[in-house]
């Protein structure tokens, strides 16, 4: 944690190094966070760049990496809320989600979790050969089934059956190795995917 403080200090003074220490610690997982509500990989890619100008023109007023941590993602919150209403051309089940965002007792701390957790995962899964890799990310991180990624990649079914089973069965012995309980990861992300299909 001394490294966190000492790069919190480093920010608040303008040390440019700090503030690609934070993008290098949070980008990815803010990137998570908001495809989870937007979809458009453009737009969260300047949603979280905004969210890095705007902690470096406010860096003076941080003094915990928690509170950098939080207003990030507040500031990708309310990013794509902007996005979602800036474009209204959008479905009723994003009215839903618009809804539920701008709802205050919502939790995002959970939200939070969620994505940390996705990342861990992710970073295993770029250790994984580029096509179970590939065809893990396009079923369970963006949901397409079995015959859109046949179509993306042009393969079989076989193949896309083989190469996600494989996968999940190289994680569940990564995390257990790692002391994380994978049915527990899994129970969570399924939870996730079951709530944003209601």
């Amino acid at each position: 944690m001394k490294t966190f403080d000492r790069q919190v200090a480093d920010l608040q003074i303008g040390k440019e190094k700090a503030l690609s220490f934070f993008m290098d610690a949070y980008a990815q997982p803010l990137h998570f966070f908001a495809f989870k509500i937007v979809k458009d990989r453009e737009a969260i890619s300047e949603i979280v760049s905004d969210a890095f100008v705007k902690l470096w023109e406010r860096r003076e007023n941080f003094h915990a990496v928690e509170s950098i941590k939080s207003f990030l993602y507040l500031v990708v919150k309310n990013g794509c809320l902007d996005h979602l209403r800036q474009h209204r051309h959008i479905s009723y089940q994003d009215d839903a989600l618009l809804d539920d965002l701008q709802d205050e007792n919502q939790d995002i701390l959970t939200k939070i979790i969620y994505t940390e957790v996705i990342a861990l995962v992710v970073q295993e899964i770029e250790k994984l050969p580029t096509q179970q890799a590939k065809i893990f990310q396009l079923s369970f991180m963006e949901g397409k089934n079995t015959q859109e990624i046949c179509e993306e990649l042009g393969t079989t079914a076989n193949m896309v059956y083989f190469a996600r089973s494989k996968a999940l069965a190289t994680l569940q012995q990564v995390f257990k190795h790692k002391k994380l309980v994978f049915n527990q990861l899994s129970i969570l992300w399924l939870i996730n995917l079951h709530n944003n299909t209601l």
